[in-house]
This record gives C-alpha cells, sequence and structure tokens, in this order.
C-alpha cells in the first residue's frame, strides 16, 4: 500500500488534468460551432467565449477559467480575426478588440470564482451553524451523573466530523477523550490552558495529512477559565470553534450548578429530617423526665421521709431537672441552623454572663479549678442572654473535656477600643495547625481525640454562628505553654449603637 499523502497528491493532479482537458473540450466544441456549423462573426464568437469563461468559472473556480480564457483568445485571433487562420493580426484594433476580450474573460472569471467561493463559504458556515445549534441541543441531554468530560468530548467528535477530541477540566486537571486513543495532543498544552498557564487563545498545529489540524481552545464563560478542549480534523473557522468552547464552557457551568443545588437540596432535607428526629428524640426524653419529675414531687410532697430519703429524693428531682435543661439546650442548639441564629439583644453584663454559664455547668465542672479574671469598667454588650450564654457553655464545656481532670480552666475577658473579648483556656493538647479553622465546621472531629472523646462536633460550630450573628467574631489559637485558647469578640453597646 503507497503513502496515503502521495495517493491524495496524485489524485488531486490527476483531477485537475481532467478538469482542463474539459475545458480544451468547451473551447474546441465551441470554435467548431461557431467557426465551421453556425458560421459567426468575431463579436458572436467573442461573447460566445466570454460565456463558456463564465460557465467554467462557476463550475470549477479561478485556475481553470484562466485556462479557458487564454484557449478562448487564441482560438478568437486564429479563427476569426483577420487574417483568418493565422495567429497575426493585421488590423491595430483587433489588438485592441483581443486585449479587450482577454480582460473581460479573466475578470469575469474572477467575479465568478470569488461570487462561487462566497457561496460555498456561506454554505460552509450554514453548515457549521446547523452543527452548532445540535451540539447545543446535545449538551442540553447530558446526563450529569456520568462523566461530564467523556460526554463533551463524544458530542464535539460526533457532531463536528473530529477524529479524535479531549476535554481537559481546569478545576482537577482530569482529560478525557473520545475517538483514537493515540491521537498526538499535547496533553501538557492542554492543561496549561486549563488552568489559565498560556497567554494564546488558539493554538494549532497541523497535521501531516493535508487540511487535517490540531487544534486546543480554552473553555470560557464570563471571563473565567473553566477548561480546555482540543480536536484533530479538519480546519474550523474561528468563529465555529469560539462558538464550541462557549457551549462548553456553559455545558460544565450548568453542571457545576446543578451539581451544587443538588448538594444544597440534599443538605436542606437532611437538616429537616435531623429537625424531625430532634423534634421525637426530645418528646420522647420529655415525657418521662416529666413523669418522674411528677411523680418525685408528689411522693416528697404526700409522704412523710426521714432525713436521709428526702435528700436521695431531692437530689433525683434536682438531677431530673438538670437533664430536662440539657435536653432542651441540646434540641435549641441542634435547630440552630448554619448562620441563621435568631438573636433578641438586650443589655448584658459579661461578668454576670460568665457566672451564670458557670453556674449552669456546676455538674460538668464538677470542682475544676478556675481561674477567672475580669477587668474591671468593662461596659455591658448588647446581646442575646440565652444565645451568647449557649455559646459560651459550648467554649467552656469544650475546654472541659479534651483537658486533663484536675486541670485549671482560664476565663479572662478585656475590653479594648469598644470591644470586649472573652478568652477561655485550657491545658489539654492543643489542635493540630491544619485543622484550627476546620474545627469550626459542623460536626467536624478533631483528628487527635475523636476516638477517645464523646462528642457530635457541633458547639464550636453553634457557637461560631451565634458569635457572627452578633457581629463578633470566635476564633482558636494554641497557646506556646500548651493548651488551646479560644477567643470570642462583641462590640460593646456603646459600639453597637453607633449609626
Amino acid at each position: 500500500m503507497g503513502n496515503p499523502q502521495t495517493n491524495q497528491r496524485s489524485r488531486r493532479i490527476t483531477g485537475w488534468v481532467t478538469r482542463a482537458l474539459a475545458c480544451l473540450g468547451l473551447v474546441v466544441a465551441t470554435t467548431w460551432a461557431a467557426f465551421s456549423l453556425l458560421r459567426v462573426n468575431s463579436l458572436i464568437a467573442g461573447f460566445a467565449y466570454v460565456l463558456v469563461v463564465l460557465v467554467v468559472a462557476a463550475k470549477w473556480g479561478l485556475a481553470e477559467s484562466f485556462l479557458t480564457s487564454v484557449a478562448s483568445m487564441l482560438c478568437l485571433n486564429y479563427f476569426f480575426l483577420p487574417p483568418i487562420l493565422s495567429l497575426t493580426i493585421a488590423d491595430p484594433q483587433n489588438w485592441v478588440a483581443l486585449f479587450v476580450f482577454l480582460v473581460t474573460a479573466i475578470t469575469a472569471s474572477k467575479l465568478s470564482s470569488n461570487a462561487r467561493q462566497r457561496a460555498d463559504e456561506a454554505q460552509s458556515r450554514r453548515v457549521e451553524v446547523e452543527r452548532l445549534y445540535q451540539f447545543s441541543r446535545s449538551l442540553m441531554l447530558i446526563d450529569a451523573t456520568k462523566d461530564l468530560g467523556v460526554q463533551i468530548a463524544a458530542q464535539v467528535k460526533e457532531r463536528f466530523g473530529f477524529s479524535s477530541v479531549a476535554f481537559c477540566d481546569g478545576r482537577t486537571g482530569d482529560l478525557s477523550m473520545a475517538g483514537a486513543p493515540d491521537a498526538s495532543f499535547e496533553q501538557q498544552v492542554l492543561r496549561d490552558i486549563a488552568v489559565g498557564g498560556a497567554t494564546w487563545f488558539v493554538w494549532r498545529k497541523e497535521s501531516t495529512a493535508k487540511g487535517i489540524e490540531v487544534i486546543v481552545a480554552p473553555v470560557f464563560l464570563g471571563g473565567k477559565i473553566l477548561g480546555s478542549i482540543g480536536a484533530i480534523g479538519p480546519a474550523v473557522s474561528e468563529p465555529a470553534l469560539q462558538a464550541i468552547a462557549n457551549l462548553v464552557g456553559t455545558a460544565v457551568e450548568r453542571a457545576r450548578q446543578q451539581d451544587a443545588a443538588s448538594r444544597l437540596e440534599a443538605a436542606r432535607q437532611n437538616e429537616r429530617l435531623r429537625s424531625i428526629l430532634l423534634d421525637a428524640l426530645a418528646h420522647d426524653f420529655t415525657t418521662p423526665l416529666t413523669s418522674i419529675k411528677g411523680a418525685i414531687t408528689a411522693v416528697r410532697s404526700a409522704y412523710q421521709h426521714e432525713a436521709e430519703e428526702d435528700d436521695l429524693l431531692a437530689v433525683v428531682e434536682e438531677e431530673s431537672d438538670k437533664l430536662t435543661g440539657m435536653i432542651d439546650e441540646t434540641v435549641a442548639m441542634a435547630r440552630i441552623e448554619p448562620g441563621r441564629a435568631r438573636i433578641q439583644r438586650r443589655q448584658l453584663c459579661i461578668m454576670n454572663l460568665i457566672r451564670s454559664s458557670i453556674d449552669r455547668l456546676k455538674s460538668l465542672l464538677d470542682g475544676r479549678p478556675l481561674d477567672i479574671q475580669i477587668h474591671e469598667g468593662i461596659p455591658p454588650v448588647s446581646a442575646d442572654p440565652d444565645m451568647i450564654g449557649l455559646a459560651l457553655r459550648q467554649l467552656i464545656g469544650n475546654a472541659v473535656k479534651y483537658s486533663p481532670p484536675g486541670s485549671t480552666i482560664a476565663i479572662s475577658a478585656i475590653q479594648a477600643d469598644d470591644i470586649v473579648t472573652v478568652r477561655i483556656r485550657d491545658q489539654g493538647p492543643g489542635i493540630p495547625h491544619n485543622e484550627l479553622e476546620s474545627i469550626f465546621e459542623r460536626f467536624y472531629r478533631g483528628s487527635r481525640t475523636q476516638d477517645s472523646v464523646a462528642g457530635t462536633g457541633m458547639g464550636l460550630s453553634v457557637a461560631r454562628d451565634i458569635i457572627n450573628a452578633h457581629q463578633g467574631r470566635l476564633w482558636v489559637e494554641n497557646r506556646p505553654e500548651g493548651g488551646a485558647q479560644f477567643s470570642f469578640s462583641l462590640p460593646t453597646l456603646k459600639e453597637d449603637r453607633k449609626p
């Protein structure tokens, strides 16, 4: 089997020779009809030759029409201009007529060839528009549950007749291909353009076969590069290539938005189911506790008991009250949606906030040493006592859980520039540097203690949402001497009332 490129060149040469012979045949037939059959004069013959030139230009192109013009000029000179059957011209006016004929024939063939070329281009654009329309419809039917890159590459290959197509995702750098697996794509070029590292818009490279190109273009949407697409096949116009890239960018962005919307809806449904479950659990826990509370109260009031029995019943009643409060607080904490804590501001003293929080955590602290330092003269803040108290109790409880038994919990409050900052320090193992931000995410548990300390991972997330709703800030840092320090800041009442 011969070289495909050589065979293709041979076919092109053979085709051109065939068309040239056909042109000469038309000129010979026109000459025979005008000279031998009809015996017309030179003017009529000239018009006939011009008509033949126009027909050839409209049918084939400029090269064939030029050949026809030269042949027609020679035949007009030889057969119709005196002296007849001679290439010489006796009358100088005939030279002018012959020159005008040649110019007219060549100009007419040029115009006709240009018109044919524009018609071919218009036809090509029409085909491209139809393909783009079909391509846009096929992108709307892409299955979001399957590999997006593979589907895009397959659709581009099918609609535009490429032998191979590759798509590179700018977010992940993954490469998806459709067509020949051994296609000679420049993968590094694809990735450079996908991540915005290349400065050119379209990268082109001619293939060994004539009319075949390797093209790589960025996928844009709204001035942001989403990836790149490469194709091997027939040359495509620049507008069509840009339209393909824009349609692919729209499909990629739509798929990403659908994925984000699906995740958001799943999270919303998850929160809804969690709320329903919490309501059911709260009811299941509260009902027996209410019965226990009522029974203990009735027993203590209706019957006589010795002092020791009465003390035990008092402990049961007190602990049932604590358990009821803990259930109510846990349910209220779980119902706080991320970023949507509802607050009712009132004037709040920081000292009273810390004392009330410690009193409610007395059983959890269980004699744990406390180091409380509150600067004098701290003005009140504008906050929701229940919400801020819940956030502070979460931080204190977190310090108790993650520090050794018997170690000191330090609580301090200072004021600076109309901002009150409360700090809770423990003597625990601290927090890994790469988790200092992650621990505030909902349901996140630290890698060091997630197996040794019980918890749900909601407390810090809820505390952050509450403090953010008060236009405050919550952060954590490791202490040089060991342990972690959680701090939150709130604007003072004076700051909050500023216009």
